[in-house]
């Protein structure tokens, strides 16, 4: 078994670069997938074939609009780029492009990008065909005249109408990858504190550890909101990357309701990082906060009759918790910043995405808050107690893995919980109909993320219902005890693919 195990260490240590790789790559290699403001319809409509000169092209998007970085732009059948003399909008939904003289014969190819309420940019592409009119007296003035020493340059059609190569394609795509270093931050560095202040009891290094990565998810958040903005002022000033060094530029994203998302997430980063302290005491005198949530919810207590392990059954023989007499248990009360933190990283929710897309705000902001703040003590936790286990290993420390996996399992339910009521619950304000889960991007995405968290959903019950009472009947198995630990760090991968997802998803949510 312990041959298994270093073959199993070597090989994720070899896989895990890769898997970063891929993962980073995947992000970047995926477009966007609208699912609100998005495109509706055109006219003319894409594809369409028209018998006289067209003068005015109206678009309709799904929800308000408002032009950023090129706007509109359109590629005329000579190869000329061409603005339209007029654009406007009564509602911000529908835009009516004016072009004088008309777009004449020849297939003419439309470019647009526009800025949803959370000021995540949306952009899409079509073309449709004037037939040939120059028979028609009336349609000889509808080209525009220039002679060939004076003719701009012509640009492809294909390359025009290509969203890969459009001036804006760079930015997006770092803005992405800035997205899921924001939220793989928030997650990671909510999930960690959480699993500090409840679930943790160890020697003084096990919480040093913890507190490592609170610090460093505190620093992820605050570089990838900076990055983010950056992007955003970019794509604002259609790809123009100068815009990320203008005041104006980035003045004019932080007024938004994205900006005030970008400001919350770099202060609660900042706290997050300077404000975990290292402060404990003995666990035997500290309040253990499991207690009281489990006489709160009932969490951890076995139904009459059951021969379950649970933490009932635990204490029965281990009294209690299993506590070692110099356990440590974190003090929360002095890293009051760090919780400040949290608090601002989660709240950033509340000014993009979903929240200010779809339903009322308040409900939409609640479900959305509850659903990150229990995602990240799910996700977080199960990180913490990977590393944890990990680091004990490494240093030929006893793992005490039953000790941890039972307190773990009490929040780990209610976090559990708490992700499939609000996720459901935003599913339902998000979507309009049910065949928006297999007919748009979004809804396909959304299902590759429900598959992957009934992956990792059932890796934790596995080690619930199976390894755990293995171990509360031979608590000192080491063969358990290595099981436990691989399942635990299979079930944190499947939680960075989830991760991924929920990233993509949050880009889409324009």
């Amino acid at each position: 078994m312990y041959a298994l195990e270093e073959v199993l260490v070597r090989l994720a240590h070899r896989l895990l670069p890769a898997a970063l790789f891929t993962l980073i790559a995947t992000i970047l290699a995926s477009a966007p997938a609208a699912a609100h403001t998005g495109f509706d319809s055109s006219i003319p409509t894409d594809g369409a074939v028209l018998d006289t000169p067209v003068s005015e092209i109206v678009l309709v998007f799904t929800g308000p609009a408002e032009p950023t970085g090129a706007g509109f732009e359109v590629l005329d059948a000579t190869g000329q780029p061409r603005t339209p003399t007029e654009a406007t909008s009564e509602n911000g939904q529908s835009w009516l492009l004016r072009f004088e003289p008309p777009l004449g014969a020849g297939v003419v190819g439309v470019r647009w990008m526009i800025t949803a309420p959370d000021s995540h940019p949306v952009s899409g592409t079509f073309s449709f065909t004037v037939a040939n009119t120059l028979d028609n007296p009336q349609d000889a003035g509808s080209q525009p005249s220039t002679s060939p020493e004076t003719a701009p340059a012509t640009t492809g059609l294909n390359d025009f109408l290509d969203q890969t190569r459009k001036p804006t394609a760079l930015a997006s795509r770092f803005a992405a990858a800035a997205r899921v270093v924001t939220l793989a931050g928030t997650l990671l560095g909510v999930g960690a504190l959480a699993f500090a202040g409840l679930v943790l009891r160890g020697e003084r290094r096990d919480v040093r550890h913890v507190l490592f990565w609170i610090r460093r998810s505190g620093l992820l958040v605050s570089a990838g909101a900076i990055a983010e903005l950056i992007a955003q002022a970019a794509i604002d000033a259609g790809g123009a990357w100068s815009a990320s060094w203008s005041l104006i530029a980035i003045r004019n994203v932080i007024a938004s309701s994205f900006g005030v998302a970008v400001v919350l997430r770099v202060a609660g980063g900042a706290a997050l990082t300077a404000g975990a302290r290292l402060d404990h005491q003995p666990a035997a005198r500290s309040n253990d906060p499991i207690n009281a949530v489990r006489q709160l919810v009932g969490a951890g207590r076995s139904p009459s009759g059951s021969s379950h392990a649970t933490l009932d059954h635990f204490e029965q023989r281990h009294p209690p918790l299993g506590e070692h007499p110099l356990d440590q248990a974190w003090r929360p009360e002095t890293s009051w910043l760090a919780l400040a933190g949290a608090v601002a990283v989660v709240a950033a929710h509340l000014f993009d995405g979903h929240t200010v897309m779809k339903g009322n705000r308040f409900w939409t902001g609640v479900a959305d808050v509850v659903h990150v703040l229990a995602g990240s003590v799910w996700l977080g936790g199960v990180a913490m107690l990977a590393a944890v286990l990990w680091q004990r290993h490494r240093h030929g420390r006893p793992p005490r893995a039953l000790h941890l996996a039972l307190r773990f399992s009490v929040v780990a339910t209610i976090a559990l919980v708490g992700v499939a009521v609000a996720g459901l619950v935003l599913t339902i304000i998000v979507l309009d109909s049910p065949s928006e889960l297999w007919r748009t991007e979004w809804g396909r995405t959304l299902l590759a993320k429900t598959f992957l968290v009934a992956v990792a959903a059932a890796g934790g019950a596995y080690n619930h219902q199976v390894i755990i009472p293995e171990l509360v009947a031979s608590p000192g198995d080491n063969a358990l005890m290595v099981r436990f630990r691989i399942v635990v760090t299979c079930e944190a991968f499947a939680l960075a693919a989830v991760l991924a997802a929920t990233a993509l998803l949050m880009g889409a949510a324009s």
